[in-house]
Order: structure tokens, then C-alpha cells, then sequence
């Protein structure tokens, strides 16, 4: 048995992935995958055909072990393992892969080339709107549980319209126009252009770097909480007093029960702080960055 796709030390950028294998017809009965120790449902499988698809790998932040054994009987009779990493800018662990990890892709000419026996993505079927079952999607074989393993799901991909984002042709097919933001603007007006200052991924057009384009179980297709999404960049914020060191000697808080200003929400990072943009350096909400600043802290603090 031998892993085709991911390639070790690959390095890989999604929260969820395939995991294809090639195996020896009828040598087993049963297989199990495990990720970072983790054991996954890998579901029943054709373990007469050669090759054996696994949708649904659920990817941690840095480095992850998987590991597939076959097994006949109930007996273990091979295994493959491989290290991959996730690479991701939103995680200072994850942000640069260890030397020897390179960058791959799946949809390049030759490897797709190893699926055609099975799989006929006929893009000219890819549906593009409500009406259309998502069985109808090439896509959706392959990708199913990139978008049925979360809350809620962002509406491109949630009727399979993946092409209203995807690139159809090019010597890496299927990719995302980059900076990714100009594909987001077709659909979200961007009103931060007009603002003073930028924040880093939003000035950079890349929106992807923490909302994640497909499904997410956390609010605004957030990539991970809101607090891990801003500490994982601004980690000094947690290993100092923030803003002020007052009569408590211990600083602002960065999270606490109900935001004061937004009852109904939790206090969050975002409860002072816009995270694409403002009229302050530190992009604070509503601030007009004309008057004192002391105007914005009695938003909160009625002194």
C-alpha cells in the first residue's frame, strides 16, 4: 500500500483534505486512517479497486502524522504513513514548514491523469445555482466534506458553484485569482479602500488568510475563534498588559463575558478594533482619528 496524494512532506494549506491510496486489489478488508494519532471514519470502501479515495482529512495547524493501515481479518498486513504540514499565516508555529516540506497541488495535468479511469470532471456539469442537485458537481465526489463538515457553509460553495471563484483552465487548474480579494469584491463591497490605514491581509487582498472561502463553524467564515485568529499574528498581546497598567497593575482586558457597548455580543477583539481597517493606527471602531482618543474610551468607560 502506498500513499499517492498528499506526497510526504508536502505542505498544504486547507483545513480539509483528501487522502488517496494505492493498494493491492483484494489483499484487504478493512482499512484505518489515523491523523495525529486521531483515528478518522474512513468508511466502507471498494477495496477491489486499486485506488482508494478518502475525502475529509481534517488537517491541524503545523505539522500532522497520518497513518494508513490496511488490515485483513481483522490482521494488520501493511501501512503507510506520511508527515505533512499545514501552512498558515494566521499561526506563528505554522507559518513557515520545516526545511525539505515543499508546496503541492493536486489538479496538475499528471496527477489528475491517475484519476480519469474513475472520475470525468466534466466542468461543463458543475452546477451553478440552488436548482441543481450538488451530485451534478465534479467537484462534489471529491470534495463533499470540505463543505458538509461545518456549520455553515458560504454561498458559492454551498450551491457548488465553484467555478464563480475557481480558474477552469491554466497549468495549475482550479486555482484563485491572487490577490484573492479581487475575487471577494465581485460579491462584498469593499468600502476600507477609503480608509487611512490598512490592516496587513486586508490591504493585501487576502481575505482567505482568516475567513476561510467554503464553511466554518465559527461566525463570518472565520477560520478558527476570533481571539486565536488575532493572537496568532499579535502574539505580544497576551504576554503583556494591554493598553493601560491602571491601579489593578494587570492592563485592558482582551476577553471578558458580554462586550459593554454590544450587550447581546461577547467582548472580543473586534469590540474596539475594526480587522480590516480605520481611521487610527490601530484601527479602532468608529474612531474619525480627528478627535482624542480618550473620546473613544468613554464609549465604554462613562467617566
Amino acid at each position: 500500500m502506498g500513499v499517492v496524494f498528499p506526497p510526504n512532506r508536502a505542505v498544504l494549506e486547507s483545513a480539509v483534505g483528501s487522502l488517496v491510496l494505492r493498494v493491492d486489489p483484494g489483499k484487504l478488508d478493512d482499512l484505518q486512517v489515523w491523523v495525529n494519532g486521531r483515528r478518522l471514519k474512513a468508511g466502507k470502501k471498494d477495496y477491489q479497486q486499486r485506488t482508494l479515495c478518502l475525502d475529509g482529512i481534517e488537517l491541524a495547524f503545523g505539522t500532522n502524522d497520518i497513518k494508513a493501515v490496511a488490515l485483513k481479518k481483522g490482521t494488520k498486513v501493511d501501512e503507510a504513513t506520511i508527515r505533512v504540514f499545514r501552512r498558515s499565516d494566521i499561526s506563528v508555529a505554522a507559518s513557515t514548514p520545516p526545511a525539505g516540506f515543499s508546496r503541492v497541488f493536486f489538479h496538475e495535468q499528471a496527477r489528475e491523469n491517475g484519476c480519469l479511469p474513475c472520475h470525468q470532471p466534466d466542468l461543463a456539469a458543475t452546477a451553478d445555482g440552488p436548482e441543481n442537485a450538488p451530485e451534478k458537481s465534479p467537484c462534489h465526489l471529491c470534495h463533499k466534506k470540505l463543505i458538509g463538515s461545518f456549520g455553515t457553509v458560504h454561498g458559492p460553495a454551498a450551491v457548488w458553484s465553484c467555478l464563480s471563484c475557481h480558474e477552469a483552465r491554466g497549468e495549475r487548474k482550479f486555482s484563485v485569482v491572487e490577490p484573492e480579494g479581487e475575487v471577494c469584491n465581485g460579491c462584498h463591497e469593499n468600502n476600507w479602500n477609503s480608509m487611512k490605514f490598512g490592516h496587513g491581509p486586508t490591504a493585501a487582498g487576502s481575505c482567505a488568510t482568516c475567513h476561510d472561502p467554503h464553511a466554518s463553524d465559527h461566525p463570518y467564515f472565520l477560520r478558527t475563534a476570533l481571539i486565536d485568529i488575532c493572537t496568532g499574528c499579535h502574539q505580544d498581546i497576551l504576554m503583556k498588559p494591554h493598553v493601560i497598567v491602571g491601579f489593578s497593575n494587570s492592563g485592558h482586558p482582551v476577553t471578558r463575558q458580554v462586550d459593554p457597548y454590544h450587550p447581546t455580543r461577547p467582548f472580543t477583539c473586534v469590540s474596539c478594533h475594526n480587522p480590516h481597517a480605520g481611521s487610527s493606527s490601530v484601527f479602532l471602531q468608529k474612531y474619525d482619528g480627528v478627535s482624542d482618543m480618550s473620546t473613544f474610551c468613554r464609549t465604554c468607560h462613562i467617566m
